[in-house]
């Protein structure tokens, strides 16, 4: 264990708070990648000059001498004097700057051979280029499967972890919290319903319930009656709780920024997860806390009787996901994770205050609510190489990056999905400044989605499909102030809470799309109609 005067690297790189309370052997990520970097350096070594060295062939070719010259011939004839002279002359001349020549280019091979002056044998080593090419392309593979069947890729893939991040007391208040800021929203909803209907008498005594989907989602619907039929949602039971907020997989939720939390509610939420949470995710998948940046951080409520009792199979729009259970007044419950290889499954019901973090891409729905309400914390965590909005250095390692299969993965996606929004926007004139860039193309697109298919395919058939609970029930209450003593060393450390020096970004980098380098593209439109939200000085 440091001291406290370590720096904050090595504080949040090499060092885990509760590491004495872990109930299971996790990976040893510094070490790990130590070796990943060996075996790659042996590798290289071995391919590129070993075995060439071994396999190549060597031939004696014998040649005339540069510079030599034939012996006269007279084929019986008289030879005049004075050509023989002359020749003579010439050839000597010849003989002398060839033997220069040859003293300055002449390889060491070439062997000199007394008794025959006229000729000399040259070693010649060949290696043909067809060899050359299988040891090229066995390097690579070599390098990718070490890469690729290590901890550092297999293990945060498919498994599910079970870690403690609140107490009991901690999670009743922040229902608490829940509670308040729906009120607050019912209030506001009802204040701006009053007010719409009062410059429209005219939808007072309209039954909003009785209008088809089309009078409020074609393109020719009356604004103003997508806003009543948006504001009646949300005071429909329970009110004050948005129920349309994600497209394709909608919950009865609130979201800690775009709903009514108050600064002093996201400071305390903020200090446990930087704490608790995050230290976890890095000692558990090897990925630099700094670099975490919740996408969507929002509490859910599944109602038996009314509401939304479960939510059915799908995958997140992130890196990691995490669902804190915050209460156990319910039944039925709990999250079911799928593997796609073999089709098996496994039901998870953790403690109250547990978190289950997991890689987002694993199959995964909401267990129907039979009695009761559940209310769960769950955050979409993108991970980060530069803060999107601010370009802040995360420090990310690129073990956890681009040397990650689950994590290009996910960037992989991201470059399919903005690529063909962008296409869309080209195709129909709006995206002029889109035009010429490689990441738009048809081609682009396709090898997006190519790429992140593939890596779904290798993960899923290599990399154990598995849940582990990391720290014994008994445990946790001193497992919990060890976590807490770490975090209050390093806000004291700390002059200003930077994501270099590993505080993650909670709050202010919610609900946008990246593209594939993790550059920002567009915000939700749930952040677009909040957009002052994200500007108080407290996220």
């Amino acid at each position: 264990m440091p001291s406290e005067a370590a720096s904050p690297m090595t504080f949040y790189s090499s060092w885990f708070p509760g590491e004495e309370y872990l109930a299971v052997n996790l990976p040893g990520y510094d070490r790990e990648r130590r070796q990943i970097v060996c075996s790659i350096i042996v590798v290289v070594i071995l391919f590129i000059f070993v075995l060439p060295f071994f396999l190549a062939t060597s031939t004696k070719t014998t040649t005339s001498s540069t510079g030599s010259c034939p012996s006269p011939k007279n084929n019986g004839e008289p030879t005049n004097n004075n050509d023989v002279q002359t020749s003579s002359k010439r050839c000597n001349s010849k003989r002398r700057k060839g033997k220069k020549d040859k003293l300055e280019k002449q390889p060491q091979s070439t062997l000199h051979h007394p008794g025959n002056p006229a000729n000399e044998e040259e070693t010649v080593v060949e290696f043909s280029a067809a060899t050359s090419n299988v040891l090229t392309l066995l390097c690579i593979l070599i390098i990718l499967a070490t890469l690729f069947f290590s901890n550092n890729n297999l293990f945060p893939a498919r498994t599910v972890l079970i870690a403690p991040v609140f107490t009991r007391e901690e999670c009743r208040k922040l229902i608490g919290m829940a509670h308040a800021a729906a009120r607050r929203n019912a209030e506001e909803v009802r204040r701006e319903t009053d007010s719409l209907l009062l410059k429209h008498p005219e939808f007072m005594d309209l039954e909003l319930a009785e209008w088809d989907d089309k009078d409020v989602s074609s393109v020719d619907a009356d604004p103003h009656k997508v806003k009543l039929r948006k504001l009646d949602s949300m005071l429909r039971e329970p009110a004050g709780w948005t129920k349309d907020r994600h497209n394709h997989y909608p919950t009865t939720d609130l979201n800690l920024v775009t709903d009514p939390f108050t600064p002093e509610d996201r400071a305390w939420l903020a200090n446990k997860l930087n704490a608790r949470l995050a230290p976890v995710v890095e000692r558990s998948f090897g990925i630099f806390r700094g670099s975490i940046r919740a996408n969507d951080i929002f509490v859910v409520r599944y109602d038996a009787t009314k509401g939304q009792p479960y939510l059915r199979k799908h995958t997140d729009s992130s890196h990691l996901s995490f669902n804190v259970l915050l209460n156990d007044e319910f039944e039925g419950g709990g999250t079911r994770f799928h593997s796609r290889q073999d089709k098996s499954y496994v039901d998870i019901r953790p403690d109250v205050g547990e978190a289950l973090i997991s890689h987002s891409q694993i199959l995964h729905e909401g267990l129907a609510t039979t009695n009761g309400t559940r209310y769960i914390l769950v955050g979409f965590d993108s991970i980060d190489e530069k803060d999107p909005l601010t370009g802040e250095a995360t420090n990310l390692s690129i073990f956890s990056s681009w040397l990650n299969f689950s994590w290009m993965q996910v960037r992989f996606k991201e470059g399919f999905q903005d690529s063909r929004k962008s296409r869309s926007r080209i195709m129909n004139n709006v995206g002029d400044e889109l035009k010429g860039n490689w990441k738009y193309s048809r081609y682009a697109m396709s090898l997006f989605r190519d790429l992140d298919n593939a890596m779904t395919i290798l993960i899923d058939i290599f990399a154990p499909f598995r849940s582990l609970k990391i720290v014994d029930t008994k445990d946790f209450d001193k497992y919990f102030e060890a976590m807490d003593q770490a975090m209050e060393q390093q806000n004291q450390a700390e002059s200003k809470p930077t994501r270099s020096a590993g505080y993650a970004s909670w709050f202010r980098g919610q609900q946008i799309d990246l593209d594939v380098f993790g550059n920002f593209r567009a915000i939700w439109n749930s952040r677009y109609d909040k957009e002052d939200k994200f500007r108080g000085e407290d996220l």
